[in-house]
């Protein structure tokens, strides 16, 4: 039995069911049914919730000492599946209920949940401010544990009047599809500026109130969310091994292209068409060799190319000439482990081979600042 997922859309228009914000929802519900989602729609001109006294109470308790709607709400969007904050634009920015909504909500906001959801920012104006409100919108889904899969915005005066319905509609699909997809396989998208500089500034808040922001300290304490960002966002940096001779190496090269390219710019050559395996293409170097380039460069290039093709090869550049032979050199200064797809790729600068090396695509092993020469040196 296939899962039912849940996403709640908390609409702050008073303008139930017939306004542009209702109309924008039910665009995105077509597209969420069919992908088993279910989208509640919850209005705020529904629900009695007391305006925020800023009495600051949540941050020393779990909760607000104001008996009304709003802990219900709220609880809905926190335990959802996708949280959706909807609003049109009233005087350049949210409507009056919305922005009551999200001030009582300050101390979710203080308070981080310890996991990640989907979610999504809508908002609709008449031609001024949809975007910004948006904005708005999408950076306080943090609030209900979720980050923004897109924003979902429109131009529209009297309701249904929307401007390009037909490409408002689709976006709807697209964004339903995506956030779908993002429901279904626990996707988080990647970190912003926005989530670091929340974190530093409201960890550095939280711990120098502590005795103040107790409830706010302890939530903190309990996740580990001071540990580290990204304790905070739940990912990890990308630790990549660090080669200073390979920086050097490539900033060596750098300097030398732009002195060679300063002092007598090269025309452009055209490129023969690539042979069509990657043994072809290496017997084929010394036909696109460029001996101005080289200079007085001795090098020997050996290649173990992998997989579909499996061959050794290598290249002797000597005397401003590049010959190519087959099997293992006598000794190379050079020696380059690829599949044979990857090292296709590189030759064909479909993709950065220094950047293909340093990903792991393949390995190389010998004079790192003579592998960076390598593409310089051929067509």
């Amino acid at each position: 039995m296939s899962k039912n997922y849940t996403v709640v859309a908390i609409n702050g228009s008073p303008h139930e069911g017939m306004g542009n914000t209702s109309q924008m929802l039910a665009m995105l519900k077509d597209g969420l049914e069919p992908q088993g989602l279910e989208l509640e729609e919850i209005f705020l001109s529904r629900h009695r919730i007391e305006f925020c006294t800023g009495c600051a109470t949540c941050m020393e308790k779990p909760a607000c000492w104001i008996q009304d709607d709003y802990g219900a709400v709220a609880k809905k969007a926190q335990e959802a599946d996708a949280v959706i904050l909807a609003s049109p634009v009233y005087v350049r920015h949210v409507t009056a209920r919305m922005k009551n909504f999200l001030d009582r909500s300050v101390g979710y906001g203080h308070r981080p949940r310890g996991a990640w959801k989907p979610g999504l920012a809508l908002s609709v104006s008449a031609g001024w401010g949809e975007t910004t409100v948006a904005d708005y919108l999408a950076m306080h889904l943090r609030m209900f544990g979720a980050f923004a899969v897109g924003q979902f915005t429109a131009i529209a005066v009297g309701p249904g009047e929307f401007l390009g319905r037909e490409a408002v509609a689709a976006r709807a699909l697209d964004l339903a599809r995506d956030l779908a997809v993002a429901v279904k396989e626990g996707r988080r998208y990647p970190a912003t500026d926005r989530d670091l500089d929340f974190w530093h500034f409201m960890s550095d808040l939280t711990k120098t109130y502590r005795e103040f922001m107790k409830a706010d300290y302890e939530h903190w304490q309990k996740l580990g969310l001071y540990d580290s960002f990204e304790a905070y966002v739940g990912q990890s940096r990308t630790q990549v091994p660090a080669s200073a001779e390979m920086r050097a190496a490539w900033i060596k090269c750098l300097m030398e292209s732009h002195k060679k390219a300063a002092a007598a710019p090269e025309a452009p050559t055209a490129a023969p068409p690539p042979p069509l395996t990657v043994q072809e293409m290496v017997a084929a170097m010394p036909q696109a060799f460029k001996p101005a380039v080289a200079g007085n460069l001795t090098a020997t290039y050996q290649f173990e190319i992998s997989g579909p093709e499996n061959f050794t090869a290598h290249i002797i550049i000597a005397n401003g000439q590049a010959t190519h032979h087959d099997g293992p050199a006598a000794k190379a200064d050079v020696i380059v482990r690829a599949p044979a797809d990857v090292w296709r790729a590189v030759m064909l600068g479909e993709v950065d081979g220094a950047q293909a090396l340093m990903r792991g695509k393949y390995r190389a092993e010998g004079n790192m600042s003579y592998l960076l020469k390598l593409k310089p040196m051929f067509t």
